[in-house]
C-alpha cells in the first residue's frame, strides 16, 4: 500500500458518518460533470463499511479524482480504493478482458504488487464489451457513472477549452460534458444483483471464496414504479437469461410513444434506427411535440459521424421545424487570441415531458440498445454484427403517476442552465412550451457574438450552444452556421484533418467508451 493511501485511510474513513447520513429511500442525486461525480465517488467509497463493487469499461491506476470538495482535494482514485481495502472493505472490480479491449490486464499487474486483497475479474465476451459503469457501496449507495475512470474524461462545469488536467490521448484534449447519477434505497439491491450475476456467472474460474452472495433477481418493471433499473445484455452472456436483454430500448420506445410536449436528448451518439424512427413517428403523431437534441459533430469513433448524419437526414429530423439540433462549444483564456474548442458530449440523457427520464451508460446506438449490426448499411456487416450488444445499465425514472415529484425537471433545468448560460433566466429557458425558440435564439446570439469581434467577450469563459452542422471539420462546421472565424481573436484548438475525421487511428482505443 502506498504512503499516499496510508495517509488517506483515516481522513477518508472519517467521512463514513457523512455518507451514511445522506442516505434516503430511493434517493436520486444528479451529478453533472465529472468533478462533481468524483466528489460523490470519493465520499461514498470513504464511507464504505463492508463492500465496494465496481464494473467499468476502463480503470487506469493513475486516474486522478480531481474534485471540488476541500476535505479531500485531488486524490488518485486507486489510492481511495487502496485505503478502503486497508480498512477491511471487500473491494471487487469487473473490467473488460476481451481481444478488442483488455483493461483488466494492466490493472491486474498493478494490484498484484500493491493490493492483492482487491479482487479483479476480467469479462471476455468478444466482440461485446462490459460497458456498464457502476460503483456499489455496502448494497446501500450506488453511482451510475457516465465516463470511464481515465484521466482524459475529467472535466468540471466550466469546460475550459484547454486544461492540463485533461490529457489529449483520448479525445484530443477536448472538454468533456457528462452526467452521472447517485441512487440510494431499494433500487441499489437490483444493481447489486446485476453485479453478483456478472461476477458469479461471467467471469469464470471462481474459487469458492470468490463467489458473491447471490442477491435476489432484479425486480420486474411495474407500471407504478417510479425508479427502476433497465439493462442491455447479449445473448448467451448470462446463464439465467440466454436470450439477453433489450430493456433500455424497450423502455425508451414506450416513453417516446407517449410523449406529448417535449423530448430532450443529450447523447454521445444518435445512430440507433429504432430510436430515430420512433422520434420521427412521435413528431408526426403529435403536432405539439418539440424535440431538442445536443450531440457531437465529431464523435470519437469516426464511423458514427456518418451514421448519425445519415439517420438525421433520412428521417427528416435534420430539417424538421419542431426539431432543434445543437452542439456544445467553449471559449476562454486571458489575452488574444482566445482558445476555442468543441465540448465533447459524453452524457446519455433522455427526458420526456418533464416526468420521464433515463440516464446511465447506454448510448443511443445499436450496440448499447439492441444490435450493433443495425447501425451498418452494408449487408455483410449487418449480418456479422447482428445481435452484438454490450452490457449496459440505466436507471429509468417515471413520474407520470405523481405530479408532486420533480426529479426529471430538476435534471433538465440543471442541464439547460449550464448550456444556455447566465444570460437566460430560468423562467423562460426551462419552460418546455417555449424552449425550442429560446434555444434557437441563444444559439443565433452565440454565432453573432463569435462572428463579431467587438462582442465576442459575451460568450467567453463558459460553454455555450451552437447549431449542429453535418460538415466534417470544426472549422467547416463553424463556417456552416455563420461564424467567420477571425484568427486574431480565436485559436481553434481541435480541428482534425481529413484522415482523423474519416479514419482516426485512435478509434480502437476509443471504441464504445
Amino acid at each position: 500500500m502506498s504512503p499516499e493511501a496510508l495517509q488517506l485511510a483515516q481522513p477518508l474513513a472519517d467521512a463514513q458518518g457523512d455518507a451514511a447520513s445522506r442516505l434516503q429511500t430511493n434517493g436520486v442525486e444528479w451529478l453533472v460533470d465529472n468533478a462533481r461525480t468524483y466528489d460523490a465517488l470519493v465520499r461514498s467509497i470513504a464511507g464504505a463499511r463492508k463492500t465496494v463493487w465496481i464494473t467499468q469499461l476502463a480503470l487506469d491506476a493513475d486516474c486522478i479524482a480531481y474534485g471540488t470538495d476541500s476535505r479531500h482535494g485531488d486524490v488518485v482514485l486507486m489510492d481511495v480504493l487502496l485505503a478502503a481495502a486497508a480498512r477491511g472493505v471487500d473491494v471487487r472490480i469487473l473490467l473488460n478482458a476481451s481481444l478488442l479491449l483488455d483493461t483488466a490486464k494492466p490493472l491486474r499487474a498493478f494490484l498484484a504488487a500493491r493490493a492483492p486483497s482487491i479482487r479483479l475479474r476480467g469479462v471476455s465476451n468478444f466482440p461485446q464489451l462490459l460497458h456498464a459503469k457502476m460503483v456499489i457501496v455496502d448494497d446501500e449507495d450506488a453511482l451510475l457513472v457516465g465516463s470511464p475512470f481515465v484521466n482524459g474524461y475529467w472535466d468540471d462545469s466550466l469546460h475550459r477549452p484547454v486544461d492540463t488536467r485533461r490529457p489529449k490521448r483520448e479525445l484530443g484534449g477536448r472538454p468533456v460534458h457528462d452526467v452521472s447519477v447517485r441512487v440510494t434505497g431499494e433500487v441499489v439491491h437490483d444493481l447489486s444483483a446485476l453485479f453478483a450475476e456478472l461476477w458469479n456467472d461471467v467471469a469464470g474460474g471462481l474459487r469458492a471464496g470468490d463467489v458473491v452472495r447471490r442477491a435476489p433477481a432484479p425486480s420486474e418493471a411495474k407500471s407504478n414504479e417510479t425508479l427502476r433499473v433497465a439493462r442491455t445484455s447479449a445473448k448467451g452472456l448470462l446463464a439465467a437469461h440466454p436470450g439477453g436483454h433489450t430493456e433500455i430500448l424497450d423502455a425508451l420506445l414506450d416513453a417516446i410513444a407517449c410523449a406529448r410536449s417535449s423530448i430532450y436528448i443529450e447523447h454521445q451518439y444518435l445512430s440507433a434506427r429504432p430510436v430515430v424512427e420512433a422520434l420521427a413517428a412521435a413528431l408526426e403523431r403529435t403536432p405539439t411535440l418539440e424535440l431538442i437534441v445536443v450531440l457531437n459533430q465529431n464523435p470519437d469513433i469516426t464511423a458514427y459521424r456518418q451514421w448519425q448524419n445519415d439517420r438525421l437526414r433520412d428521417s427528416g429530423l435534420l430539417a424538421h421545424p419542431r426539431v432543434g439540433l445543437f452542439t456544445l462549444w467553449t471559449t476562454g483564456g486571458a489575452g488574444t487570441p482566445h482558445a476555442l474548442n468543441q465540448v465533447f458530449v459524453h452524457s446519455k440523457v433522455v427526458t420526456i415531458d418533464d416526468c420521464w427520464a433515463t440516464v446511465g451508460s447506454a448510448n443511443l446506438d445499436g450496440v448499447s440498445l439492441h444490435s450493433y449490426g443495425d447501425d451498418f448499411s452494408g449487408r455483410v456487416a449487418r449480418r456479422v454484427f447482428r445481435d452484438v450488444r454490450n452490457f449496459d445499465v440505466n436507471i429509468v425514472i417515471d413520474e407520470r403517476g405523481d405530479a408532486e415529484l420533480s426529479g426529471v425537471r430538476t435534471l433538465r433545468e440543471r442541464l439547460w442552465r449550464e448550456h444556455l448560460g447566465p444570460c437566460i433566466g430560468t423562467g423562460d429557458a426551462t419552460e418546455p412550451a417555449c424552449a425550442l425558440g429560446v434555444w434557437r435564439e441563444r444559439a443565433a446570439a452565440n454565432v453573432a457574438a463569435l462572428d463579431n469581434s467587438a462582442n465576442h467577450a459575451s460568450v467567453l469563459d463558459s460553454s455555450f450552444v451552437l447549431p449542429y452542422s453535418t460538415r466534417s471539420t470544426p472549422a467547416d462546421q463553424l463556417r456552416d452556421v455563420g461564424v467567420r472565424l477571425d484568427p486574431r481573436h480565436f485559436d481553434l484548438r481541435f480541428n482534425p484533418g481529413w484522415l482523423e475525421v474519416h479514419a482516426s487511428p485512435n478509434w480502437v482505443r476509443n471504441m464504445f467508451l
